[in-house]
């Protein structure tokens, strides 16, 4: 129950930290917002790395033997946010930097 409670916080403080980004990109010119962009995708990149992924197997009370994955240092999903058009946040739930980068740099889609 504690892990979770510090998974919550620690993905509290990614999506604190991604906001605090994109919001400061709204009075900067467009090569600076770029590199707010930058910031936050690697940011996704650091949280979601799985190098160092463990793999396991259990056997379960009932016989049955399952795969066991833990993720050591980092995140499955983390959460980004991006302006809309409209000046309303927009929110995805992404698992790599790629995927990141795609969101933050789409412009006028609502994903």
């Amino acid at each position: 129950m504690n892990g979770d409670l510090g998974r919550i916080i620690r993905a509290g403080a990614w999506v604190a930290l991604a906001l605090g980004v994109l919001s400061a990109c709204n009075a900067r010119p467009e090569d600076k917002a770029s590199a707010g962009s930058a910031a936050v995708v690697e940011s996704v990149r650091v949280a979601t790395d799985r190098s160092r992924i463990q793999q396991g197997a259990m056997t379960l009370r009932s016989g049955e033997r399952i795969r066991r994955i833990t993720l050591r240092n980092g995140f499955s999903h983390v959460l980004v946010a991006r302006m809309g058009p409209d000046g309303k946040p927009l929110l995805s739930c992404v698992d790599n930097a790629p995927a990141a980068e795609a969101f933050l740099s789409a412009s006028g889609s609502g994903q």
